[in-house]
């Protein structure tokens, strides 16, 4: 079907300038190279070490740059930052052949490399070239060490601070991935000593680090002799960047923050939504039915191996995230607005409850991964690549449903490289983001119509406050519609004062956990 580009047109709440609090932390400048949801990116399925001295919670200082004002809003779109030109060029040429032994493990370090410089790790596996031709056991390897040196990177990081006296910097600053590599196999992965040793030596040499191959070969034989108690003296809290940890403290208190770090340690569960027959495909994938809704099983592989894939009988979408779109109580042949749609988890959502749905992105190849899953789920809906910053439907709908841009960081399990891409200071410019979509989303609804607003994201700047901000704005044209106990089902006791949901993984341990979110329905009373 064509894409239909839409003019810009106003919206309908005058905007007052946001002035809401982010919390502080010790300063320290922006890196130059730093940067699943992973549940609905397998929709398709087919869905510091640079060398810097350490700050005060042993986490490296980045490199200033003098373009941060500049890429806020674009990084803050996008989900990271804009890749910069190689500034870490290794002292010999890398682009050696690569023993057989040794290739899964050059993916891996590839793969760190790109999420160095910006690139989400979910795009950098699916971009990957040479992934595709590893047996189904090697690539499962490769995505565990890379996202377990992701994971426990802080970890890692202080554990190999007193066993390197200079660290690598410069052109040969990413050997020092290669380092966080071999720890994570020998401590965490628990990779023989013989093979975590040589494994490591010879990866610094095939990627062009010849020099430093003595320095691999001491520190990971001193890792053998020390690595265990070292890790000890850590805690999955060093995983967290400093202003993260500040923050969930100050509004989640310790034993939460606390709660929440050790679970975005663990592998995340295979959760997944069905378009009808929960309770059948449950039995047919071997899966635990939860909230009467989604399916949950333990699975580290393919998910388009599983029966059910291929005839688009369901998709890949963590429970939480499922509810967001329940919550509009879809009627059928409602008309419904997707915004941010792709890749498409909610739009299937929409769609199976028998709304005729819009799906709206401001990315050609999002809008073009949706449009590959619904086909493959055989579900219709119009797509329209716009920005919603400016586009205005033909007539008033029913309901709209915002998942907005966010820092994601409900979704540090899936998604470890957020733990890294990630600044206090991207708060600002995603709240401008948010703050213009839901205002000019809440244009689009007829008297009586709805809208739920949603992020995957811990932090309050990004959910209560921005509606907060938009209610007292809204001289009473829009209120929030509270949600119910009997709509929020397991998410019950998420239900705030307000009648919004604030999901924290700490209060679901007994079902394995869930990503963070943010959720409010508001109502059209005009």
């Amino acid at each position: 079907m064509p894409d239909r580009k839409i003019p810009s047109t106003p919206t309908r709440l005058d905007k007052p300038l946001l002035r809401l609090e982010t919390p502080k932390r010790a300063a320290k400048p922006r890196p130059a190279n730093r940067g699943e949801r992973q549940s609905v990116d397998h929709l398709s399925s087919g869905k510091s070490s640079s060398g810097k001295p350490y700050a005060n919670n042993n986490r490296p200082v980045p490199r200033p740059t003098g373009e941060k004002a500049a890429n806020a809003a674009s990084r803050a779109k996008t989900g990271g930052k804009p890749a910069k030109p190689a500034d870490k060029r290794p002292e010999s040429n890398p682009k050696k052949t690569v023993p057989t032994s040794l290739t899964s493990r050059r993916i891996v370090y590839d793969l760190l490399v790109a999420v160095e410089e910006g690139v989400q790790l979910d795009k950098a596996l699916s971009s990957n070239h040479e992934l595709p031709k590893l047996e189904d056991r090697d690539r499962r390897f490769v995505r565990l060490l890379a996202t377990t040196s992701l994971r426990h990177r802080g970890q890692l990081e202080r554990v190999l601070a007193p066993l390197v006296a200079r660290k690598p910097f410069g052109a040969q600053a990413n050997a020092n991935l290669i380092l966080l590599m071999g720890a994570a196999q020998l401590l965490l992965l628990k990779t023989g000593a013989h093979a975590a040793v040589d494994s490591t030596v010879e990866l610094m040499r095939q990627t062009g680090f010849d020099r430093l191959c003595g320095l691999a070969n001491a520190v990971m034989r001193r890792l053998t002799r020390e690595g265990e108690s070292l890790l000890e003296a850590t805690s999955h809290m060093d995983n967290l960047p400093s202003w993260l940890q500040q923050s969930w403290r100050h509004y989640w208190g310790e034993e939460a923050t606390t709660a929440i770090a050790d679970l975005a340690m663990l592998p995340p569960p295979l959760d997944i939504s069905v378009k009808d027959d929960a309770a059948g495909w449950a039995v047919k994938l071997d899966a635990r039915l939860i909230d009467n809704h989604s399916l949950r099983r333990e699975f580290d592989g393919d998910p388009s191996l599983l029966v059910g894939f291929d005839e688009g009988a369901w998709w890949v979408q963590d429970a939480a995230a499922a509810l967001p779109a329940r919550l509009l109580n879809i009627a059928k042949d409602e008309a419904v607005i997707d915004l941010c749609a792709a890749p498409g988890g909610k739009t299937a959502q929409l769609i199976a409850a028998g709304g005729r749905v819009t799906a709206i992105d401001n990315s050609r190849k999002r809008l073009d991964r949706l449009r590959r899953n619904l086909k493959r789920l055989k579900l219709p809906a119009d797509l329209v690549l716009a920005d919603g910053i400016g586009y205005r439907p033909d007539a008033p709908v029913d309901a709209v449903l915002v998942d907005a841009p966010c820092s994601a960081t409900g979704t540090v399990r899936r998604r470890p490289d957020i733990l890294n891409q990630r600044e206090a200071e991207d708060i600002i410019a995603l709240q401008q983001i948010q703050w213009d979509l839901i205002t000019n989303a809440l244009g689009w609804l007829r008297s009586g119509g709805r809208m739920v607003y949603a992020t995957c994201s811990l932090q309050p700047e990004e959910g209560e406050d921005i509606i907060s901000a938009v209610i007292n704005a809204a001289d009473g044209r829009f209120a929030i519609d509270p949600i119910t106990a009997d709509e929020a089902g397991i998410f019950a006791k998420s239900i705030t004062e307000t009648g919004c949901i604030r999901i924290l993984p700490s209060n679901y341990l007994d079902i394995g956990g869930v990503d963070g979110f943010f959720i409010a329905r508001l109502l059209s009373l005009e």
